[in-house]
């Protein structure tokens, strides 16, 4: 009798599913956009051979002060171009996209990424099938012809979506679909932040009862990073991870000896773990590389905390 309860239970989602995916939900494409003159038009092409029907998308591109090509490139396509010039930060770009965005699911992703054809179908698919809040999807990164430690190292430690979900229930807007009806609730993205804002964002709804779940097949491409747009980031990180930070020091010593950990080796045997655990059997060949890497990702990052906090050194910052 359980089993029949469960099987009737399954053919109703079913059935709720596929009467939903018959009557395709619209959806806003929202896209911060700074100095992406390289990249923006390989997106937007992408966004534009979805498999998905063209009168259901709205694609909104939101420029953040670029100073290059970037919206002369936007201007070439049948796509909307927003401007938000009085804060510099990605998430005030997004926030603006969002106060402009007319229908009811929102989809996020970067400047730099790609989208596959599916991307928009499958994270459609599972925030209605699993009648979740949030879909987190993959991010799936491609290297250049040198598949250089950095790129490596970035590919197996930034953005792992799936486990950013199961371990710590948040996600980031590299790939991510909301019910728009969840910013009434839950107010927009901190547009003070110059990174991570995603992830305070999405835990805050978590822990507000929202709920968050993985698409392995809701797929965006993105470029795996050289060292130094990789240090770049960390920096950037770094920056955002300041203003969590502050909250959760209790002393001086506190924040003394947590900015200090930064500054140590990392452990090589963790290297070898994460390579053991996310990595390719190339990455072995290449451990002391990654170390390295590792190390002055810590290191920019510990630099882009103190630099926050104190004020010294603030580079304009883009994505």
């Amino acid at each position: 009798m359980m089993n029949d309860a469960h099987n009737g239970n399954t053919e109703e989602v079913v059935k709720s599913f596929d009467a939903v995916m018959d009557s395709l939900p619209a959806v806003s494409i929202i896209v911060p956009a700074y100095n992406a003159e390289k990249d923006i038009a390989t997106l937007i092409e992408s966004l534009l051979h979805l498999d998905y029907p063209k009168e259901l998308l709205e694609i909104i591109i939101v420029d953040n002060n670029s100073t290059d090509r970037t919206k002369e490139i936007v201007n070439r396509y049948s796509v909307k171009l927003l401007e938000e010039n009085t804060i510099q930060s990605s998430y005030a770009a997004r926030n603006k996209g969002i106060r402009n965005a007319k229908n009811k699911i929102m989809a996020f992703t970067d400047s730099d990424c790609v989208a596959t054809p599916q991307w928009v179908k499958k994270g459609v698919k599972a925030l209605v099938s699993e009648s979740a809040d949030l879909v987190g999807g993959r991010v799936k990164f491609f290297y250049s012809e040198r598949r250089t430690a950095a790129e490596l190292y970035d590919s197996i430690t930034n953005m792992q979506i799936k486990l950013n979900i199961k371990d710590r229930n948040v996600a980031k807007t590299a790939n991510l679909f909301v019910k728009s009806s969840l910013f009434d609730k839950m107010g927009l993205f901190p547009d003070w932040v110059k990174s991570g804002g995603d992830v305070q964002w999405t835990a805050n709804a978590t822990r507000n009862g929202c709920s968050l779940v993985y698409a392995a097949e809701a797929v965006v491409k993105h470029p795996a990073r050289p060292l130094k747009s990789l240090l770049k980031k960390q920096y950037r990180v770094g920056r955002g991870q300041a203003h969590i930070r502050v909250g959760e020091w209790r002393s001086p010593w506190d924040f003394m000896c947590s900015i200090f950990r930064l500054f140590l080796p990392p452990s090589l045997p963790f290297i070898k773990t994460i390579i053991y655990q996310r990595g390719t059997t190339e990455m072995n060949k290449k451990v002391l590389s990654m170390w390295c890497v590792s190390y002055l990702c810590n290191i920019s990052m510990g630099l882009g905390i103190l630099m926050e906090l104190f004020g010294v050194f603030r580079p304009r910052a883009g994505k």
